[in-house]
């Protein structure tokens, strides 16, 4: 579909919309607040309140930023299937997510992140902002 003949918005483009909001904004979360964006994202506080992991968890969340913004620059520009493939890449994040909060005691959060992922995975697969 041409670029300029798609249209603007679409009920379609809710759900990733939705996560470039969460993304953008979340991720600029940690730098003013370090342990309780941690403590949200499922990490146990042994973790939250370390102030080496701290810094990396806002380096981590930075690119969480970036990813928004790209989703937001693409839905501007109408590249609709750009966003999907981002979303598809997202799955390999809700399994990184999903290890690491297994491994570091949270199953149940681990649990909850690995299907987010693979969900958002999938619905980019399906091409739900492109409209395939």
């Amino acid at each position: 579909m041409d670029h300029q003949s798609s249209p603007m918005f679409s009920p379609r483009h809710i759900p990733t919309l939705f996560i470039a909001t969460t993304f953008t904004f979340g991720g600029l979360w940690p730098f003013w607040n370090r342990r309780v964006p941690m403590l949200k994202f499922g990490l146990p506080e042994r973790i939250a309140s370390s102030p080496e992991a701290q810094s990396v968890f806002m380096v981590y969340s930075s690119r969480m930023t970036i990813m928004g913004v790209m989703l937001y620059t693409f839905w501007l520009k109408r590249m609709y299937s750009a966003m999907d493939i981002i979303l598809i890449c997202l799955g390999w994040a809700g399994v990184a997510d999903g290890y690491v909060c297994w491994k570091e005691g949270v199953p149940g959060t681990g649990v909850f992140r690995l299907v987010s992922g693979l969900v958002l995975a999938g619905l980019g697969a399906a091409g739900i902002t492109e409209g395939r």
